[in-house]
């Protein structure tokens, strides 16, 4: 057996144990060996779930086009290589690496993410009163939790909703698609 049809079968094989669709196996079959390789690596040293693979697999393809790189030289960036190689357990890991992943291939919602939590930090919500932005932003809902034993927590907690009202609306601008925070 050749080095190329042994990577290919390895690639192959574990496709078929985690059940990846065939147009994303020829996908991945179609990379060069090291960039095929690699994810291969870090799809079995973090134990990546069919899901994962597949976000992956497109993720670093879109990336790759951006950069003009291939997958191993993404998976080696100096942002993914402590989460790849790193402690902690391993499904910890690859969900990080899925999310550094979406962080590169999404520079801009990662930039707007970070402002809007440090535009919902600068609040200084009280306890008991909480902000919460969408995951990923792929949302344009705000959501706000209130969490009262008492009447009177009731009327402070809203008494400071009601004095953060145009930062929480300058938010929910930028949810609906304005680039102010």
């Amino acid at each position: 057996m050749s080095e190329e049809t042994a990577y290919r079968d390895a690639i192959r094989k574990w496709a078929a144990a985690h059940h990846v669709p065939q147009n994303a196996l020829d996908r991945w079959l179609d990379w060069s060996e090291t960039d095929a390789l690699a994810l291969l690596a870090v799809a079995r040293d973090l134990r990546l779930r069919t899901g994962q693979v597949l976000s992956a697999l497109e993720m670093l393809a879109e990336i790759g086009v951006r950069e003009g790189q291939g997958a191993a030289s993404i998976l080696a960036h100096a942002e993914l290589r402590p989460i790849i190689r790193g402690g902690g357990s391993r499904p910890e890991r690859a969900r990080a690496l899925i999310d550094k992943l979406r962080e590169l291939r999404y520079p801009r919602l990662s930039r707007t993410r970070t402002k809007m939590e440090a535009a919902v930090a600068a609040m200084s919500l009280p306890p008991g009163l909480t902000v919460a932005l969408p995951k990923d932003l792929s949302s344009d809902e705000l959501m706000i939790r209130l969490t009262v034993r008492s009447a009177g927590e009731l009327d402070r907690l809203l008494a400071a909703l009601a004095a953060r009202k145009e930062k929480i609306k300058a938010l929910i601008e930028v949810l609906g698609g304005s680039d102010e925070v």
